[in-house]
C-alpha cells in the first residue's frame, strides 16, 4: 500500500515553516503549533495532491501518521470503488 506520509510531512512542513526532517508519522500535531484551520488547509491540498474528496468527517487527528492514515484510507476506497 502506498503511503502518503512523507507529502503529509512536506505540506505541514510548508505550511509551519518548520524542516520536513524534524517531522515524523508519531510527531505530535500540537507540539507543530498546528491548530485545526492548519490541519484542514493541510487536507484540503492533500486532497488536490491526490486527487481524493475526504468530505465533511474529521476524524480525531493527533499526530502526523493519523492524517496520512486517513488519506490513504481514502485513496484505498476511492481505487476499490466502481
Amino acid at each position: 500500500m502506498t503511503t502518503s506520509l512523507p507529502v503529509v510531512i512536506n505540506l505541514l512542513a510548508k505550511s509551519l515553516e518548520v524542516a520536513p526532517e524534524s517531522i515524523t508519522g508519531e510527531t505530535e500535531l500540537e507540539s507543530l503549533g498546528a491548530d485545526s484551520l492548519t490541519v484542514i488547509e493541510v487536507i484540503f491540498d492533500l486532497e488536490e495532491h491526490f486527487n481524493i474528496q475526504v468530505g465533511d468527517e474529521r476524524p480525531d487527528l493527533k499526530c502526523v501518521q493519523d492524517i496520512a492514515d486517513q488519506i490513504d484510507r481514502r485513496i484505498a476506497s476511492q481505487v476499490a470503488a466502481p
